[in-house]
């Protein structure tokens, strides 16, 4: 009996100690290279807690992964127009600014505020980081250099012809592009600015991709594509750290998109006080400087971008790195209806299949 009793005593001893070094889980849901994991390592040591992180490839796959794992998720880093709609189906929570003390110390980029703040969604976010839209090419043809230069986006749809060009596969990308080139807003929804921007993506000659553009151009196998200029930056910068010989270059047209990815808690979050540790410690100023330099994007907050661009030793004084330079005009996506989803998607199909793709 009393053998039986040591058993029982030690078994007991046993579950409290499991009990009490089990650490608290914070569950992020964000892109791939796309936080700093020593960072993340950093909050879990000074926290004790335990981050369990995935990685998601797109906008629709974390909206997916949200709504199949409600209640399972406490931080989501989606885009600004996937967060208008995980917003309408109530799937994220308005923030307590006042729990986020390392946000006083940080200016959001006005120009930046003045697009998403019109959009709605300012309740509901802290700004991660921004870029534009813009095209990607082979900066060893001194003329497609010029002619893309002094056209812009007509260089993507009237000379696709003529050279190789590759369009983002994004019903998104691929439209809101092509309703610039028309002269439209990327947010509309007038059927004959749609039916004008599907003709003119039905009359390009493109290959379709997503993040293989990039590798495609500096490869030789594309002349010019579609991409993020967080694509640009991170080629530029392996570049630089491998000393290979850049023969590519990045360039904006006036009139562009402005994307945004933001830091969200999911409106079933299970530790959302952790959460806002979690988001406080990445606003931290030395801790936003690090990450921000270890992502190569530019960042939200005034303070983090001064220093980025004015100290030399980080690389970010060049052109391109400000997504919305003085004298041009900037567009922000909203995810608008669902029958406009529909719409778009129907006309990337419909660009696709005349490529016979």
């Amino acid at each position: 009996m009393k053998k039986l009793f040591n058993v029982l005593i030690l078994a007991f001893l046993t579950l409290a100690l499991i009990g009490c070094s089990a650490k608290p889980e914070l569950h992020v849901l964000n892109w791939g290279d796309y936080m700093d994991e020593e960072l993340i390592q950093q909050f879990e040591d000074e926290y004790h807690v335990r981050v369990v992180y995935r990685e998601v490839g797109s906008n629709e796959e974390m909206a997916t992964q949200l709504q199949a794992a409600q209640n399972s998720y406490d931080i989501v880093i989606p885009s600004e127009y996937m967060i208008d709609k995980l917003i309408d189906l109530n799937l994220l929570q308005t923030l307590d600014f006042s729990k986020l003390e390392n946000r006083d110390g940080l200016t959001v980029i006005p120009e930046l505020y003045a697009l998403y703040s019109g959009t709605g969604i300012a309740p509901y976010v802290i700004p991660y980081t921004w870029g534009t839209v813009g095209i990607l090419y082979d900066n060893q043809d001194e003329a497609l250099q010029t002619l893309i230069e002094t056209k812009g986006w007509a260089a993507v749809f009237e000379d696709s012809n003529t050279y190789d060009v590759g369009m983002y596969d994004s019903p998104r990308d691929a439209v809101g592009v092509s309703l610039m080139y028309c002269g439209y807003n990327v947010n509309s929804e007038v059927e004959a600015e749609l039916a004008e921007a599907e003709d003119a993506l039905i009359g390009g000659n493109f290959s379709w991709g997503e993040d293989s553009l990039r590798g495609f151009v500096i490869s030789g196998v594309l002349d010019m594509a579609v991409v993020y200029s967080g694509d640009y930056f991170s080629e530029y910068y392996y570049a630089v750290e491998d000393d290979r010989e850049i023969r590519f270059d990045f360039f904006v047209p006036e009139t562009t998109n402005v994307w945004m990815d933001a830091m969200a808690i999911p409106a079933g979050a299970p530790n959302a006080e952790l959460a806002y540790q979690f988001i406080d410690f990445f606003l931290r100023p030395d801790i936003a400087l690090s990450n921000s330099i270890w992502i190569g994007y530019a960042p939200c907050y005034e303070e983090i971008y001064d220093e980025m661009i004015t100290d030399g030793t980080y690389g970010y004084d060049q052109p391109n790195f400000n997504p919305y330079p003085e004298g041009t005009t900037r567009q922000m996506y909203v995810y608008g209806s669902d029958a406009r989803s529909e719409r778009i998607t129907q006309i990337r199909d419909n660009a696709i299949m005349s490529d016979g793709q």
